[in-house]
């Protein structure tokens, strides 16, 4: 008698990824068409007017650019740790933390030189994601904790601390107030390349390729993917596979951290409650979306960036800028879906 079993295919598609994502965004655009049908709008219309808010004028990319630079860095942190099988869903607490940091090293420290100053403050935001999943690495590698709770949890400890922060010892008397800290002065803004895209994102670019290097090219990428394929093979190979962890997780969370540091420089250039904007999670939508590959990361990241900034301004014709959180969570959503058709298929065997 003949069964069905489901297996993994031996042979993957190497295009299966990208063709995801393409199946997933046209899934995702039929689904916010059809919303937009029940609410009586031109689905087109809307689209078109998304594209030429976000992409259609030299202001309007360079927003869409700094919009997708939080994600972008924040989700290659998400990819690093992945590629030792483990999850980092406290993207968000650590790009506080990196604005934290940051700004505690600013009301502490005066440096003349405001380029130096700069280079300062952008590693004490690396730094300070890093120690924000210290505590969640040290959990894991020692005593096996599951990582998901714990870098989930550290999210609302450090929101809570913002809100500590910003409502307290760090408020600023001038903030009418609201709950938020001081401005850092003008000297230590990220420089405008042009319109107003700030340098941040050629940070972004430079941490983008630093990140391929580091996965796809270095020895530490080679012991990442053994220590994540096998413990036991690691073991034989000489790897350390809770220390490689350890470390991934540290370089993932500084990654996070960056992302907050360069938010408050180029953009809000305070602490504040509204500093990142669900960048941690969304993230992980987009490091999820690629297979967790930086250049993809990168593409995908400036899209919805794109996305996020078009969903903001449509809602000047009466639609609601949540689609653009629909359109990203489905382009999720239906990628996930058609990524199981390329890594599974069915087969017949002989039942004994």
């Amino acid at each position: 008698m003949n069964k069905y079993i489901l297996t993994k295919k031996l042979k993957a598609n190497e295009l299966s990824t990208f063709y995801s994502f393409l199946f997933g965004l046209i899934i995702a655009f039929l689904i916010g068409s059809i919303i937009l049908f029940l609410q009586s709008k031109n689905p087109l219309d809307v689209f078109s007017l998304m594209i030429k808010l976000s992409v259609g004028s030299l202001n309007s990319l360079s927003n869409s650019l700094n919009k997708a630079t939080p994600l972008i860095l924040a989700g290659l942190g998400i990819s690093i740790i992945n590629s030792v099988k483990l999850w980092n869903i406290g993207a968000e607490g650590q790009i506080f933390m990196g604005a934290i940091a940051l700004n505690f090293v600013y009301i502490n420290l005066a440096i003349g030189n405001s380029n130096v100053f700069i280079l300062v403050l952008l590693v004490s935001g690396f730094i300070g994601g890093s120690f924000c999943i210290l505590i969640p690495a040290l959990a894991k590698t020692i005593f096996g904790v599951n990582e998901i709770i714990t870098t989930l949890l550290t999210n609302y400890i450090v929101i809570g601390l913002t809100l500590y922060l910003v409502n307290g010892v760090w408020k600023d008397p001038n903030s009418l107030n609201f709950p938020a800290a001081a401005y850092v002065d003008k000297s230590v803004y990220l420089p405008i390349i042009t319109s107003k895209l700030s340098s941040g994102f050629l940070i972004c670019i430079f941490f983008t390729f630093i990140a391929y290097y580091l996965k796809e090219k270095s020895v530490f990428g080679y012991e990442l993917r053994i220590a994540g394929g096998s413990e036991l093979t690691a073991l034989y190979a000489g790897i350390k596979s809770k220390q490689v962890a350890f470390i991934a997780m540290l370089i993932g969370g500084g990654f996070a951290g960056l992302a907050g540091a360069i938010e408050l420089l180029s953009q809000t250039h305070r602490v504040s409650t509204g500093l990142s904007q669900g960048f941690g999670y969304t993230a992980i939508i987009v490091a999820a979306i690629t297979g967790m590959r930086p250049i993809g990361i990168f593409l995908v990241g400036i899209l919805f960036g794109a996305l996020s900034i078009g969903g903001s301004v449509i809602q000047t014709i009466g639609v609601s800028s949540y689609l653009a959180e629909i359109i990203q969570a489905s382009t999720l959503f239906g990628a996930l879906i058609i990524q199981f058709f390329f890594t599974y298929e069915v087969k017949k065997v002989q039942d004994v």
